[in-house]
């Protein structure tokens, strides 16, 4: 880790929840610090003695010093200095080290990093890290090329040293930053994305867990791959290292941050539990914290969101309870969507509805008539889709783009009976809450009375066939049809 003196106690909580949570890891730390004061070293050493592990301080050279001094010279931005000495990590660190883990002050590790502790390097691999949020201007910007490298977070990165050696990437990368202007956005970050170009290992989200991950559906879906967004829940479900990438930040008083009780947790056990937290901007950023919030309650006293919410929907009971009752006692009962008369308007008031209710609802939707699905909570729909009428729709259920749905469809997905016990009727066993989803992917055309059971995956671009049973995953452009369920024909 590489931090000032000021960012110390960030430094020492992150790296408490590290040991707590991988005590099966031999662990030395590396921590570069030029203006380390007595106290917080001895505290630092306090808390590594509590564990099997070794803290290391790094000094700095003064032609080090001077070289940080002179990159910082170039920037547009006014950031703290000492970020750029990650970029000295194969000068500052012994030879005999060959692989390291970079993180942020900004981070919490709340799993295990045994995965990364036997990761091995390919030769041509310079570092393993994780996809950051798309920004299409990022590629355009530095002049790279998008086919063969994806933009990364430098927040949390694992280090090939004797490739970053071999090729002089910290070199290169300072040299970046002081010719090239168009790397004054997140200086670093955009020197290693260019020096690395398609020399990059891709981790599983959960090592690099960023704040934005927990967005709601609607935003995370524009700012993260396609490809990606099933492995970012999964992240955000269990992360092993969170990061908190926002300009608000845990140890700031006030407002919401996603997973902050996670960092309280290990502020309050670690050394620095005395430590002053503050409000971002002082007096003005308290005013401007309460008066938001208090803003945003007056709207909810009266049943609405006064502003707009990035994070995981925060629904109002109330609004949830008058929205079934709504759709249930009346909605539902309307013309279907394709009625020549009121049918429209009847579909408007039945999506109004599910807006409230689902997680997340997407453009040019259609609800059939009597379709049920229970509170709605865990189910997404795409744009231009539609649940059937007298479908069952339970909950845990993914649906994507250009959703074609029949009638009378049910989707087995929220629970079972309990049936282990010879000894009782099964009818007094109970229940057993079944976990993960059904997945429909795009351009999907489901026929009418088709059984779905728990977790099954149907393909993009599929169809499946009236009265069909699906018991099992169901691959892509395919015709599947029959009970059970097995594929006809292959579209393509």
């Amino acid at each position: 880790m590489t931090v000032s003196d000021s960012y110390m106690p960030y430094c020492g909580i992150a790296l408490k929840s590290a040991l707590e949570n991988n005590s099966d890891i031999d662990i030395d730390a590396y921590i570069v610090c030029p203006d380390l004061t007595s106290e917080n070293k001895v505290k630092m050493e306090r808390t590594f003695s509590q564990y099997n592990a070794r803290v290391n301080f790094i000094s700095l050279s003064d032609e080090v010093y001077e070289a940080v001094v002179n990159v910082t010279k170039h920037l547009k931005v006014n950031f703290n200095i000492f970020f750029v000495l990650r970029l000295f990590v194969d000068h500052l660190l012994p030879a005999s080290v060959k692989k390291v883990l970079y993180i942020d002050a900004d981070t919490i590790v709340s799993g295990s990093l045994l995965e990364l502790d036997e990761y091995i390097f390919n030769d041509e691999i310079g570092v393993a890290v994780v996809k950051d949020a798309v920004r299409d201007s990022d590629y355009s910007r530095l002049k790279i090329d998008r086919n063969k490298h994806t933009y990364f977070n430098s927040g949390v990165m694992l280090i090939n040293l004797d490739y970053w050696r071999e090729n002089n990437v910290g070199k290169k990368c300072l040299d970046i930053i002081v010719q090239d202007e168009n790397t004054s956005f997140m200086p670093d970050q955009d020197a290693l994305n260019v020096v690395l170009e398609g020399k990059c290992d891709y981790l599983h989200p959960k090592y690099n867990c960023m704040t934005l991950f927990s967005m709601k559906y609607e935003h995370l879906r524009n700012r993260v791959q396609k490809d990606e967004l099933y492995r970012v829940e999964e992240a955000v479900e269990n992360p092993s290292i969170i990061h908190y990438v926002f300009v608000s930040k845990p140890w700031f008083k006030g407002g919401y941050l996603p997973k902050r009780e996670i960092w309280n947790y290990y502020y309050k056990s670690s050394e620095w539990s005395d430590y002053p937290r503050y409000w971002r901007g002082g007096l003005m950023g308290c005013i401007h914290t309460i008066s938001k919030i208090a803003y945003c309650k007056m709207g909810g006293a009266c049943g609405f969101l006064m502003k707009r919410n990035l994070f995981q929907k925060q629904q109002l009971v109330h609004i949830r309870l008058l929205s079934l009752i709504l759709y249930y006692g009346f909605a539902q009962w309307l013309p279907n969507f394709d009625c020549r008369f009121l049918g429209r308007l009847s579909n408007r008031i039945r999506v109004w509805c599910i807006k409230r209710l689902f997680d997340f609802v997407g453009h040019d939707v259609n609800i059939g008539r009597r379709a049920n699905f229970g509170t709605g909570k865990n189910i997404r729909i795409g744009d231009r889709s539609n649940i059937g009428a007298n479908c069952k729709v339970p909950s845990n259920i993914r649906i994507g783009n250009d959703v074609m749905m029949g009638p009378k469809n049910f989707f087995f997905s929220s629970f079972t009976h309990k049936t282990s016990d010879l000894t009782k009727p099964m009818v007094e066993q109970g229940l057993i809450l079944l976990q993960g989803n059904i997945t429909i992917g795009d351009d999907v055309w489901i026929g009418q009375e088709c059984l779905f059971m728990p977790n099954v995956n149907i393909g993009a671009h599929s169809i499946i066939g009236a009265r069909t049973v699906v018991t099992k995953n169901v691959s892509e452009g395919v015709v599947f049809a029959g009970n059970p369920g097995v594929v006809r024909k292959k579209r393509y």
